[in-house]
């Protein structure tokens, strides 16, 4: 008689590859074909259910069918391996990578994934409105800029955000036909407000000077950057900016004893 864990390892292949049909619907008291391939079914259904529900810019540019065909072999390559759904597309956009699909896909994916984690990130603190003088009063090279929890840098060779903003239900998709999708240089700005995600487009040294603050430098040698490389941006009026209601606020500061 076969080990439960022999069981279990057949039973698990016959779901999600469908393989090991005969052990499974061979053991006494096993489930017959017909309940087996249903039970395929649903399992399968539901997870291309959860990869529709994360990723629905993309179902929406490429449709259904294409995006079921994806969806089923992803199922395949990366099976869950955890009850937690939320977590279980984190792998798409390589999935698509390795099958070397559009990087217009790829690099949506990236970015719709990177909004599902924002859904779930813990809330960023309220900038207090006494920073102003703190920043005053203390050696800027004892500060440190921190990017809070609900917010997502992300490098991008082509604008995805204007394919991300047509398709947004409210948009209905009236835009997409217009959308220039030449490649440019650049980066993406990613963060939660008003219980809605918000996507922001950069300049390439507008992400460079964010990812200076990602990387956890202090505000002496942020503003050193910005002067030496970066003159024609106004660098206080542009870290303010990112702290209004369109983005919530970006970082944090903290201070060193």
């Amino acid at each position: 008689m076969p080990r439960l864990y022999e069981l279990q390892r057949a039973f698990a292949s016959a779901i999600v590859e469908g393989n090991s049909l005969p052990s499974v619907t061979s053991m006494q008291g096993g489930p017959s074909w017909r309940s087996l391939a249903l039970y395929r079914r649903l399992i399968r259904n539901n997870y291309t259910q959860a990869l529709t529900i994360t990723y629905p810019v993309l179902h929406r540019l490429i449709g259904g069918h294409y995006f079921g065909v994806f969806a089923r072999g992803y199922i395949k390559r990366y099976p869950s391996t955890s009850g937690d759904l939320f977590a279980y597309g984190q792998h798409f956009p390589l999935f698509l990578r390795q099958l070397e699909s559009p990087r217009l896909l790829i690099e949506l994916a990236r970015l719709e994934w990177a909004c599902h984690e924002l859904h779930q990130a813990a809330d960023s603190p309220l900038p207090s409105q006494e920073w102003g003088k703190t920043l005053a009063t203390v050696d800027p090279s004892s500060v440190t800029f921190r990017l809070n929890q609900a917010v997502r840098l992300l490098r991008c060779a082509l604008p995805v955000h204007r394919v991300w903003h047509a398709l947004q239900p409210e948009v209905g998709g009236k835009e997409i036909d217009d959308v220039c999708l030449s490649p440019e240089e650049g980066g993406l700005l990613v963060t939660r407000a008003g219980g809605r995600i918000h996507v922001r487009s950069l300049s390439p040294k507008q992400w460079w000077l964010l990812q200076a603050v990602r990387d956890g430098k202090t505000v002496a040698e942020v503003e050193c950057m910005a002067r030496e490389f970066t003159p024609e941006i106004d660098f206080a009026q542009f870290m303010t900016g990112l702290s209004g209601a369109t983005t919530g606020p970006v970082f944090s500061l903290e201070v060193q004893s």
